[in-house]
């Protein structure tokens, strides 16, 4: 089901629905870090969490507050990721986690190493989207 204005850049998903495309993001990190694609990895890594945050944005009813969310966290899902590694109203791994997608470059590291693929930015999305789960679902 469509949200409420399909034609504004929030809410035209529902909370649920941003949740939803959030967790897809989550798969496809997965998947291009399963495979050391590593910069696709850490965009779909950092859309996650945008999309997971624009439900805790979309949440919220009261138009005044919804503004000064928006003007605390923007409009972008990097602007939300940038904003929440210096929120101090979060617990302390959503921040590391922020900090992390943040700070973690896009381009392969120079040494890959073998074995397991790093999954630390599929952590800190998932960390970011558990979190943005709760506060949009329970206020």
């Amino acid at each position: 089901m469509p949200g409420p204005d399909p034609t504004h850049w929030l809410h035209r998903l529902t909370p649920a629905e941003w949740l939803a495309a959030a967790e897809t993001e989550l798969g496809q990190t997965a998947e291009a870090l399963g495979r050391r694609a590593f910069r696709p990895g850490v965009t779909h890594a950092r859309r996650a969490a945008g999309m997971a945050w624009n439900a805790v944005l979309a949440a919220e009813s009261d138009d005044a507050r919804s503004a000064d969310l928006i003007a605390r966290f923007g409009r972008s899902y990097m602007e939300h990721v940038v904003a929440l590694s210096s929120a101090t109203d979060v617990p302390d791994d959503v921040r590391a986690a922020a900090q992390l997608l943040r700070d973690t470059p896009p381009a392969p590291p120079e040494l890959v190493h073998l074995g397991k693929p790093d999954l630390s930015v599929l952590d800190a999305a998932g960390a970011i989207t558990a979190h943005a789960r709760q506060v949009s679902e329970n206020g």
